[in-house]
């Protein structure tokens, strides 16, 4: 895993742990250090929330340097528009996949110019510059000196060292709103440069990968092993006259020419890569060519008569050049599908806004009729951030942003073993995403999943493909062949296969979750062994590997006949979440991550799930500053 090209030390993944607990309670209180200046009225607004690790020390405040911050509006109408979603989602509906453009979505949905006017004034009357809105009204960027927005907002930007000894910056106290603003916000990003997202990609016998013997399986042997039709390449069933979408970062130029010898090397057509830039810049970072080279070369080696790849490029993996990232895609509605390979715990991206104001960008990108696919995430079912060295959990069950959201397509990972006769015998791989959402509801198109699901918001992954390293992909990395897996190779091989999908249906089929879960049970390869953290593989739905792998045979012939039928109407983005109390588990986790009482109600709940006992086995320092740690809510150590 890499976070902006850098491991995440096992110390830094513990601590992370306690800013949720921390956040979670800051947000449920309104409570935390007291600011020195409060002109404003709109307290615990998503995003403004100290950032304190256990252990970290407090060094002073943050330079004056510029800060870029991205304010979130919340759209209009949410009951209509989850209304209008459910009909496009249900069969003899007069709605029934019939999508919305960007601008009447805007025209219904969107936040009312005279409410973006409030948020854009008061920016500019403030002294803030390069104030900017986004097409769909929902987001407002603005760029301004730190110590001037940390004034305006009424907190104090620090900076701080971690106990392991990296460095960040965050809000001390907990920001508030100007009165101008109040009610027209619901997250602010960019007061701390601690959240971003992980790439998920994973090389064989890491150090060696390059001398290893094995270097992945290619696009003809995928194809065998889930009964691809044969390859046709101007043939509406490869993706013909479809275009797919890549969300990456930074510099492009490696992957766009290692997908040129990929595509000479395996025989495939050269599908056209139209580069999205999102901002302005600088796009420099190569850390992620990698997974760049595994998205490109597997979405479209699925779909090799695809008509266009469109990769879209943000400056870094913080959550607003993501976001940004995000909406654009969707407002700019040239591709109807598209993969996400990055994640975060789902609940840092919520207490943070960016699943708040990602799930807006999402829902409409439902309603136009398009979906994301997003990696579920290989650290099994713990918090990307906290699972130690060993692989062994430290405290954190909860699934990766964005795969977790209601509006996106989560896919897991499997260990494949071919069986000699062109097919292949797979089982849950062990490192695979999945588990229950702290904050998303239950989609209606998952509530009568069976299986194993538990019914406790949304679950996740919904389906799955081979992400085991052992049995991983060959792909092209500056100019050779490695063997590379993770769900970030998953994610974009179910874009390429949906793609193959929707040129059957001239992109006509909209969001796929609900497709997906209405299809027969024959369309997949149950995966019923294995497991990856607290859950195990079984008949039918599980947590390991949602309802399995694809035959994309028998998927595409499931479409062949028209509209599938009986799809369930989507979610309702809000439908009640469930606090998660310490459900009953298919593997119990361990004694010394069993629940402990960390208080009542639905905060409790929560806080007692992601801490367990904590019993200092995270590494990280005692410490008497902060707001909660893992010695606050357990009592040991």
């Amino acid at each position: 895993m890499f976070a902006f090209g850098r491991p995440v030390s096992t110390r830094r993944r513990a601590a992370i742990g306690t800013v949720v607990v921390a956040m979670l309670s800051a947000v449920a209180a309104g409570t935390a250090r007291p600011a020195a200046a409060a002109p404003a009225d709109s307290p615990g607004v998503l995003g403004t929330v100290p950032a304190l690790l256990k252990g970290a020390l407090d060094l002073g405040p943050l330079m004056p340097r510029p800060l870029d911050v991205t304010m979130a509006l919340p759209l209009r109408d949410q009951a209509g528009l989850n209304a209008l979603i459910a009909a496009q989602n249900t069969p003899g509906s007069a709605q029934y996949h019939s999508y919305l453009t960007p601008d009447q979505f805007a025209q219904r949905f969107a936040p009312l110019p005279a409410t973006v006017a409030q948020v854009t004034s008061w920016a500019t009357a403030s002294g803030l510059t390069s104030v900017a809105v986004s097409p769909n009204r929902t987001l407002v960027q603005m760029q301004g000196a730190s110590d001037r927005i940390g004034s305006l907002l009424g907190m104090h930007l620090e900076n701080f060292l971690s106990s392991d000894g990296f460095s960040y910056f965050s809000p001390s106290n907990i920001a508030a709103l100007p009165a101008q603003l109040a009610g027209r916000v619901t997250a602010v990003l960019g007061l701390s440069d601690l959240n971003h997202l992980n790439v998920t990609h994973t090389a064989d016998n890491p150090g060696t990968a390059a001398n290893s013997s094995f270097k992945g399986y290619g696009p003809k042997e995928f194809n065998s092993f889930y009964n691809a039709p044969a390859a046709h390449p101007t043939a509406h069933g490869d993706g013909f006259g479809q275009t797919l979408a890549i969300l990456a970062e930074g510099d492009l130029n490696q992957p766009r020419a290692d997908l040129v010898q990929f595509e000479n090397q395996f025989g495939l057509p050269h599908v056209p890569w139209t580069t999205v830039p999102v901002g302005s810049g600088p796009f420099t970072d190569t850390a992620g060519s990698p997974e760049w080279d595994l998205d490109t070369q597997y979405s479209t080696a699925f779909a090799p008569a695809a008509a266009n790849l469109l990769v879209y490029q943000a400056k870094s993996l913080s959550d607003e050049d993501i976001l940004a990232e995000m909406n654009k895609w969707v407002t700019d509605n040239r591709a109807a599908q598209a993969s996400a390979s990055f994640g975060e715990c789902e609940s840092l991206a919520h207490i943070s806004g960016f699943a708040v104001a990602a799930d807006q960008a999402l829902a409409q990108a439902v309603a136009q009729g398009q979906t994301l696919f997003s990696s579920s995430g290989d650290t099994g079912s713990f918090c990307p951030f906290l699972v130690a060295e060993n692989g062994l959990p430290v405290g954190l069950p909860g699934p990766n942003y964005p795969a977790a959201s209601q509006y996106a397509v989560s896919v897991g990972g499997t260990t494949l073993t071919p069986d000699g006769k062109g097919g292949a015998h797979e089982t849950a791989w062990l490192a695979g995403g999945g588990g229950a959402a702290f904050f998303e509801p239950v989609p209606a198109w998952q509530a009568n999943t069976g299986g194993s699901f538990l019914g406790i918001n949304r679950g996740t992954p919904d389906v799955s493909l081979d992400a085991d390293p052992a049995s991983g992909y060959a792909v092209i990395v500056n100019g050779k062949q490695l063997a590379i897996g993770g769900t970030s190779a998953s994610s974009p091989s179910w874009l390429g296969i949906w793609t193959r999908a929707q040129s059957t249906h001239h992109g006509s089929l909209g969001f796929a979750n609900p497709t997906l879960y209405s299809l027969p049970a024959a369309v997949f390869h149950d995966i019923t062994e294995g497991f990856q953290g607290l859950y195990m593989a079984g008949p039918g739905w599980d947590y390991t590997t949602g309802r399995g792998t694809p035959d994309i045979a028998a998927l595409i012939t499931a479409l062949g006949g028209g509209a599938p039928a009986a799809a369930p109407a989507p979610p309702a983005s809000t439908g009640p979440v469930v606090p998660i109390a310490p459900p009953a588990l298919p593997v119990a986790p361990p004694a010394s991550s069993s629940p402990t009482s960390s208080g009542g109600g639905a905060l409790g709940a929560i806080t007692t799930l992601l801490l367990g006992t904590g019993t200092g086995t995270s590494g990280a320092s005692p410490h008497s500053g902060g707001l909660l740690g893992l010695d606050l809510l357990g009592g040991q150590g």
